[in-house]
């Protein structure tokens, strides 16, 4: 079975905001611990996001925190809750989600697709993880992993597949890792 990198294997693994004035800084392990380890994949594709967001609409200084907003098609709740810790977008309702939304070159997902159009300072950026992570495999045994007749080899295979992309995540900065849709 598969596991996370090491901490010290970890590549650009802050993101920094300003709320109220103040710099605030997370780690992706803040993420973690935030949201848990079921949904690893998530965690690290949504700070990775939120680090593409911070490089595509502010010149790579950090965000006013409550000034993010999102419109995506991805119903993920590890990336989800990052968004949340980070930016309190959700529950100050600047985050709109719709599974039905369709994008011409974004990924289909486990559910719905992985279209992420940020909004910040009255300029949008479309965002999408690059070709390949997550894999056709990962997208696969993620719609049959919620089949509740699933088998537990197909459940271990899951939790591997979302392992190994949180490693690929991890191992690369949003900027090999997100692309501009």
């Amino acid at each position: 079975m598969s596991q996370l990198l090491s901490i010290n294997q970890w590549v650009d693994p802050e993101i920094t905001v300003i709320d109220e004035g103040r710099s605030v800084t997370f780690h992706i392990q803040d993420c973690f611990d935030f949201h848990g380890y079921d949904a690893v994949g998530g965690v690290v594709l949504g700070f990775r996001l939120l680090q593409a967001v911070q490089r595509e609409l502010n010149h790579g200084l950090p965000l006013s925190r409550r000034a993010v907003s999102l419109f995506t098609a991805f119903p993920g709740l590890g990336a989800r809750d990052v968004f949340e810790l980070v930016t309190r977008m959700c529950s100050e309702q600047r985050f709109e989600l719709d599974t039905s939304f369709e994008h011409p070159v974004a990924l289909k997902g486990v559910a719905g697709a992985f279209y992420f159009q940020f909004t910040y300072d009255a300029k949008s950026v479309e965002l999408s993880p690059i070709e390949g992570a997550p894999s056709a495999d990962f997208i696969a045994t993620g719609k049959a992993s919620k089949d509740p007749n699933a088998s537990k080899e197909l459940l271990a295979h899951w939790t591997n597949l979302k392992h190994e992309l949180a490693n690929t995540l991890l191992q690369h900065t949003a900027e090999q890792v997100i692309r501009k849709l």
